[in-house]
């Protein structure tokens, strides 16, 4: 408010928000800090809050409700594939933390969407609510986030970023509303947080490795992924991925492995663990024909899924296949996966559920329901 904005939801408060990350920022003001008080509502358009900054860490206390621009017409084209409404980029010590709403107001994003609406003047990019690019130590904790455009929350090229407590909610039939995306990053953690999408609740891109995701409760959405990788050819490098304690309700996928036919690379060191499905679509998948089934190109080439472990799983399936591991092929298989504890029974309205593999290698301890292929 110090800096010019108005917070009744009207007028364009986006220079307010620059300014006073500015001043925060070069470390002009006394906090090293940048406060968004309750009661108020600031409509804003695209912000880029750039560093390196002088406090660490900066702090971004947001309590009151920003809302985005809703007009797509308003906003000026993205680069490298995103759209920015609210970008950090190259920030080494952040907190952001309040108990504030962050309103992507996306609607009039989706109703033009081409996945729905395809047509001359249809759109496959919008704006991403929240994104963190080339940034470390950074704890986003407490806040709720409605109706993005598109990616709730977008992490990449950067390390150290902790999420937690947070909110995300936006109708399951909106396109691409990913909760949190994470690419070319290293050591991000998600914990404590509901998230209800149009897309993935969590997807994983390549290039990552040290990954946690450990009680969330994921509902609606596409489930946890990674993935989907390898798309034209890429070599993939995905390791270390933990999803334990996680709830999927009504998800069209659970615990979810992705990759198109003919990247290269790997995905290692992958542990779902504690893991509850209720009226689930494919519980358990690894999809490497991802993008192009039934008609994929034929190739030896693929990206090598191994060392998988799926732990402590139970609940019901909205499929009769409630185990899918379809992998790539006899030159390249999914190899060293292991299962214990798995219990998985059809939902309503489903007679059985069973397993399908191909071209799988590993083994199973316990009692494992539907019987595994391994």
């Amino acid at each position: 408010m110090k800096y010019g904005a108005v917070g009744d939801g009207i007028a364009d408060d986006t220079s307010a928000f620059q300014k006073a990350w500015e001043n925060a920022c070069k470390g002009s003001s006394k906090t090293g800090s940048v406060h968004v008080p309750a009661g108020k509502v600031f409509l804003l358009n695209s912000l880029h809050f750039s560093g390196p900054c002088i406090p660490k860490p900066l702090l971004f206390t947001i309590d009151g409700e920003m809302i985005a621009q809703s007009d797509p017409n308003k906003w000026e084209n993205g680069e490298n594939g995103v759209i920015p409404w609210l970008i950090f980029d190259q920030v080494d010590g952040l907190a952001i933390v309040g108990r504030g709403l962050l309103n992507g107001q996306g609607k009039a994003w989706w109703d033009i969407h081409c996945r729905d609406h395809p047509g001359p003047n249809c759109i496959w990019l919008a704006p991403t609510m929240m994104t963190f690019s080339n940034c470390g130590n950074v704890t986003l904790k407490s806040l709720r986030f409605r109706d993005s455009a598109q990616t709730h929350v977008l992490v990449m090229g950067s390390q150290n970023v902790y999420i937690s407590d947070i909110k995300i909610t936006s109708p399951e039939a909106s396109p691409n509303t990913d909760g949190i995306h994470i690419t070319s990053s290293t050591a991000v953690s998600i914990n404590h947080s509901d998230i209800a999408a149009g897309d993935d609740c969590v997807s994983i891109g390549d290039q990552v490795n040290n990954v946690t995701v450990s009680f969330v409760n994921c509902g609606p959405g596409h489930g946890v992924s990674i993935g989907s990788l390898g798309r034209g050819g890429t070599e993939v490098a995905v390791e270390n991925i933990r999803v334990w304690h996680v709830n999927f309700t009504g998800t069209t996928n659970g615990a979810r492995i992705k990759t198109w036919p003919g990247g290269t690379g790997y995905v290692r060191g992958i542990e779902f663990f504690d893991i509850r499905f209720s009226s689930v679509q494919n519980p358990i998948i690894i999809d490497q024909f991802y993008g192009c089934a039934p008609n994929c190109p034929q190739t030896r080439k693929a990206v090598h899924i191994e060392k998988v472990r799926y732990m402590k799983m139970s609940g019901t399936s909205a499929t009769k296949v409630a185990m899918k591991l379809d992998c790539s092929g006899e030159s390249v298989p999914c190899s060293n996966l292991f299962m214990r504890d798995i219990d998985l029974s059809p939902a309503d309205g489903i007679d059985s559920v069973s397993t399908l593999c191909s071209f799988v290698q590993g083994s199973a301890q316990g009692i494992i329901r539907p019987s595994p292929c391994l």
